[in-house]
């Protein structure tokens, strides 16, 4: 009898992990939900950051002092940062995202809104390097002004022209690590979402 019962507990204790078992996927799948969301507000907010430069840029009709391009170099690589941990909240989704409509559903905004971010970085690097090249000849006129004695527009000294050059170029040069920021998330939403499917 003693014996009969001891074998009716084990068998419950052999049992019990089994029936936790789909409590535990409810959570994971709860998990990975949370996740998707994270990934789509953190993505979501750096589209609108993208949209302020860009408005910053088209406001600044071909002109930007020193001052408002070394805010809009910060923006970017602010940007740039976060587009670097989007991107490893994908890779960290690939081996925990199992094949899930829900979970579909946001792989694919998510990717949606990474091509769409990585079209307005186009956008931006466009719109420096027009800024850049009117900037440029402009300092090159205002540089020989300089030389010969000459008052330059808006009495810009030469030491002014080439700081301005030089934070030009460092604005470019952000512009390039952010796109090639923007061209990693493409990659990694584009697998989220077929791994999810």
């Amino acid at each position: 009898m003693i014996l009969a019962v001891g074998a009716v507990f084990a068998n419950a204790d052999q049992a019990a992990p089994a029936a936790a078992a789909p409590q535990s996927a409810l959570t994971t799948e709860s998990t990975s939900v949370k996740e998707m969301k994270s990934i789509l507000f953190k993505l979501v907010r750096q589209d609108e950051y993208l949209d302020e430069a860009i408005d910053t840029l088209d406001s600044a009709n071909g002109k930007l002092s020193i001052h408002d391009i070394s805010a809009l170099g910060l923006s970017l690589k602010m940007i740039k940062g976060n587009l670097d941990v989007i991107s490893a909240l994908n890779k960290k989704q690939f081996t925990e995202v199992q094949p899930d409509p829900a979970l579909n559903t946001y792989s694919k905004t998510i990717f949606s809104y990474s091509r769409q971010v990585s079209q307005k970085v186009l956008k931006v690097t466009g719109l420096v390097a027009e800024i850049a090249l009117k900037n440029k000849k402009s300092a090159m006129r205002d540089a020989v002004s300089s030389k010969k004695g000459k008052k330059t527009r808006n009495g810009k000294k030469l030491i002014q022209i080439l700081e301005g050059q030089k934070a030009m170029d460092q604005l470019s040069a952000d512009i390039k690590t952010l796109k090639t920021s923007s061209s990693k998330l493409t990659a990694t939403s584009k697998w989220l979402y077929i791994v999810s499917k």
